[in-house]
């Protein structure tokens, strides 16, 4: 991959759009300061994805567009185009601005191919940047991935400025493995790997959420399923309570439709049998309306009747008394005419008698007057009788239409105080047997009632069993959940403690694998060492260094590795031929120095033990405050006896100044625990640790390591059998839980079908006790409608009883009226005959005094003229015999009317 184009428009000194073509040959950009080199770094560095501002010689990273100058206005974004060609990639190497994670993971797995790509990144002032790659808006990433294995980069090792030779010389290592690791083309892998932890750790952290989520829910779980039984249970139960419920109303319909209709088919006759008595009583109350009518009609023709035979009477007394009085009047006038006649002859023969005859008839004038008006006041005074007891006689009529009045009105009122006691009685009837089916309907009701509360009674205690088993239960499944929870935290804490024994394993097996390779390597060996005891099955024979058959105290390391030196890396073989044949091979690869130790011609050595573990040589005599170096070495292995041999004898000082201070007293050879080693008086060695100390320290740590492995693979295994113990006591408590689940749902379902069977009862006993008190009203009712009935029954008999004896007075008294009113119509008869007789008196008194005072006058006229008297006489006579003649012919014609009144009075 080279670089192909530059194209850079406003950034930093660029402001016009630039473009810079390397091509084949082009080694360096020479240029005089300030001509803007560094800024076609900059440039490179920036389009690859640099995101440090200081890094570009910038306080922040607008600083990067052109601000402008005297001649130029600031540019509004900065621009960079990178071409580069012969770059290896996937044929698709851009994903625009989604997430292509998961495909470029899968790059690996695609052709690649060499082709020519264009990096562009854009700012603007605003703030806002993009990356393209071949036009197409990209990611950061997606450039990251592109140039991860060619060496360009932001931070990566082709872009090296001033100082940064200088700056990875004095780097740490591992800054500089980083730039190995980036010359290597690992790099990318190491960020997938570090992508795919980072994914893995979050979803690592997503599952403990997940976890977490999932342990509230299965608490949550338990409550929710109750819930949902509960809703699903009420929901069917509900149903079918509507159903049972339809049922009962369509059956209690269907009563109710026919009690209606029999209680329809009883009204609609009740209202016949109403409407035939109604039409009876509407006949009957017709019928008597009509008699009443009549009878009042009757009555008025009687009243009539006897008014008109009261008239008749009263015309044919007066008749008779005209007929009387016409005769008397005839009679009179023939009396009346023999008179004059006899007075002519008297007058003829006598006058003197004709003066007494006038003094006679003046003085009968007079008491005729007197009479007449005697007669007259007698007639007034029994026509006001008359009138009076006519009068007396309607006040009576009217007296007798009372009392007959009353009669019927009592007849009526009791009539129907009789009908009302009859109705009354018959509700009576009625009400007593609702009252007797009210009374088996509220025993029937009182036990049912009964029934119930002990109903209620049993089911009330059952669910107070319930509850304290659920109770029970409760605590349960507090206590295991408890434990389950208590489980799961010591789950977690072992599970965790697991984990991190296992990468402590992991780790110290690593590090185990790297130092026993670096054992196997040799290395802290010579080169001749090496090659020696690579040779395993070569003719050399070969069985390890000294330094492999070593165990050596730590703290005593550093004498040990000082006191031996080059003995450590001696080679062990059985013959001196396979010494020489060894270092004929080191000298055919011209690879330094090397020891041999030959173990076979080693004699067994004084001062040295062999015990079953090893071998350790036998401590000599030491000056006092040094220890025999023998005595902190322990040699093992078959050539024990040849190494033991092989070890001078040395002694361990605290210090060097104990070792200086005993070497005044021995000439063996004296080390320090720092390593310094003392030669007798003359010499005395020290400082930095030769190559043979790594030998030691390695072997050490390997055996410490394999301890530490050991144990932490038993602790690890004891984790793992109480992880495994733990998951099956999580299993065992899980799964008692889910039982005592299963108890606490079956007591809840029990207590909630309990409680709906008590609800059910309390609501049997309200309907109960709600019907007992409507039966109680309904008695009540009826008792006091009874109550009503006789109280009305008894008042109607009272009533009936009271208009009977009103009745009989009213009877007694239309009797007597009607006495009376026969005795005042016979007085009235007695007074109509009086006042005929009276009249009839009357005007004889008054025909007489009219016929005196006439005598009287024609006596004295007669006295003066005679003659004349004579003619009037004879003419009075004549006037007389006709007048005779007309009251007869009056007489008769009134008889005739007589007559027809007698006729129409008897009819």
């Amino acid at each position: 991959m080279r670089l192909q184009q530059l194209e850079i428009a406003g950034f930093k000194s660029f402001s016009d759009r630039s473009h810079l073509s390397f091509d084949r040959g082009v080694t360096a950009i020479v240029g005089p300061n300030g001509c803007g080199k560094s800024n076609v770094a900059d440039a490179i560095t920036w389009v690859l994805g640099e995101q440090s501002a200081k890094s570009l010689r910038g306080d922040r990273m607008e600083d990067v567009i052109f601000n402008g100058s005297d001649a130029r206005k600031p540019t509004g974004a900065a621009e960079v185009r990178l071409r580069l060609s012969d770059v290896l990639s996937t044929p698709i190497a851009v994903l625009p601005l989604s997430d292509s994670a998961e495909a470029a993971d899968a790059d690996d797995d695609r052709p690649s191919i060499a082709r020519t790509v264009e990096v562009t990144r854009r700012l603007y002032r605003s703030g806002e940047s993009e990356y393209l790659i071949d036009g197409e808006v990209c990611r950061l990433r997606d450039v990251h991935d592109l140039l991860m294995d060619t060496g360009l980069g932001a931070k990566a090792y082709a872009i090296i400025e001033q100082g940064k030779i200088g700056m990875i010389l004095s780097s740490r290592p591992a800054d500089r493995r980083q730039l190995i690791e980036e010359a290597a083309g690992i790099t990318k892998y190491k960020a997938r790997r570090r992508a795919a932890e980072l994914k893995l750790e979050a979803a690592r952290q997503n599952l403990t959420r997940l976890e977490d989520i999932i342990f509230e829910l299965e608490k949550q779980f338990g409550s929710l399923k109750r819930q949902s039984a509960k809703a699903r249970r009420y929901k069917r139960l509900r149903d079918e309570l509507r159903h049972w419920e339809k049922l009962l109303f369509a059956g209690r319909y269907r009563e109710s439709a026919q009690k209606i209709e029999a209680l329809q088919a009883r009204l609609a006759e009740a209202r016949l049998r109403e409407a035939a008595s109604a039409a009876a009583v509407a006949e009957a109350e017709s019928d008597f309306g009509r008699i009443r009518l009549s009878l009042v009609e009757s009555e008025a023709g009687a009243t009539r009747a006897r008014e008109a035979v009261h008239g008749c009477e009263l015309e044919i007394n007066r008749r008779q008394q005209q007929i009387q009085f016409n005769r008397e009047q005839i009679d009179m006038l023939a009396s009346r005419a023999e008179e004059v006649r006899a007075e002519l002859a008297a007058l003829e023969t006598r006058r003197e008698p004709g003066r007494l005859l006038l003094i006679e008839r003046r003085e009968s004038a007079a008491r005729a007057h007197a009479e007449q008006q005697h007669a007259s006041a007698e007639l007034e005074r029994i026509e006001s009788a008359y009138g009076e007891e006519n009068r007396h006689i309607e006040g009576l009529e009217g007296d007798v239409e009372a009392a007959r009045s009353e009669v019927f009105s009592a007849l009526n009122v009791a009539t129907t105080l009789r009908h009302a006691i009859q109705h009354a009685e018959e509700a009576s009837q009625r009400v007593s047997e609702e009252l007797a089916k009210l009374a088996v309907e509220e025993s029937e009701v009182r036990m049912e009632k009964e029934r119930l509360e002990d109903d209620r009674a049993v089911t009330a205690d059952g669910l107070r069993r319930a509850k304290e088993a659920a109770e029970a239960s409760l605590h349960a499944k507090t206590a295991r959940e408890t434990e389950l929870a208590t489980a799961r935290i010591e789950l977690d804490w072992k599970s965790h403690n697991l984990q991190a024994r296992e990468r402590e394993l992991a780790g110290l097996t690593a590090r185990l694998r790297s130092l026993t390779e670096l054992e196997q390597a040799r290395a802290g060996y010579t080169e001749a060492a090496r090659i020696v005891l690579q040779q395993a099955n070569g003719h050399v024979g070969q069985q390890g260094s000294v330094a492999d058959y070593l165990d050596v105290e730590p703290k005593y390391e550093r004498a040990v590795e000082a006191c031996l030196g080059d003995l450590l890396q001696h080679v062990l073989v059985a013959t001196h031929e396979q010494a020489q044949a060894g270092l004929e091979l080191i000298r055919q690869e011209n690879a330094g120095r090397c020891g041999f130790l030959v173990f076979d011609s080693v004699p067994v050595v004084s001062g040295f033990s062999r015990t079953d573990e090893g071998s350790s040589p036998t401590t000599p005599d030491a000056p006092a405050g040094l220890v025999p170096l023998r005595s902190v070495l322990r040699v093992a292995g078959p050539h024990a006896a040849a190494i033991a041999a092989a070890i001078p004898e040395s002694f361990i000082a605290d210090d060097l100044a104990a070792a200086l201070h005993a070497a005044e007293s021995t000439s063996a050879s004296i080390a320090t625990p720092a390593g310094e080693v003392v030669h007798g008086r003359l010499r005395v060695s020290g400082g930095s640790k030769d190559e043979g100390g790594a030998i030691l320290g390695i072997k050490r740590e390997i055996k410490e390591l394999r301890d530490r492995i050991t144990g932490e693979e038993a602790e690890r295994d004891q984790s793992v059998s109480e992880v495994a113990s733990l998951e099956t006591r999580i299993v065992h408590v899980s799964n008692a839980l889910s039982a005592v689940h299963a108890d606490l749902h079956r007591e809840e379902k029990a207590i909630i079908a309990l409680e709906l069977q008590l609800q059910r009862s309390a609501d049997d006993l309200q309907k109960v006790q709600k019907k007992m008190e409507l039966l109680e009203i309904e008695r009540r009712g009826a008792e006091e409608q009874r109550q009503g009935l006789d109280a009305r029954q008894r008042e109607a008999r009272e009533s009936i009883a009271r208009l009977e004896g009103e009745q009989r007075a009213a009877d007694e008294k239309l009797s007597q009226a009607q006495h009376r009113l026969g005795d005042a119509r016979e007085s009235l008869q007695a007074l109509a005959r009086r006042a005929a007789e009276a009249k009839a008196s009357y005007a004889t008194l008054v025909e007489r005094t009219g016929a005196v005072n006439a005598d009287v006058v024609r006596i004295e006229e007669s006295n003066r003229d005679l003659e004349e008297r004579v003619r009037v006489s004879q003419t009075s006579a004549a006037d007389i015999d006709e007048k005779r003649e007309s009251l007869k012919r009056l007489v008769e014609e009134t008889l005739q009317m007589l007559d027809r009144d007698g006729e129409r009075l008897e009819t």
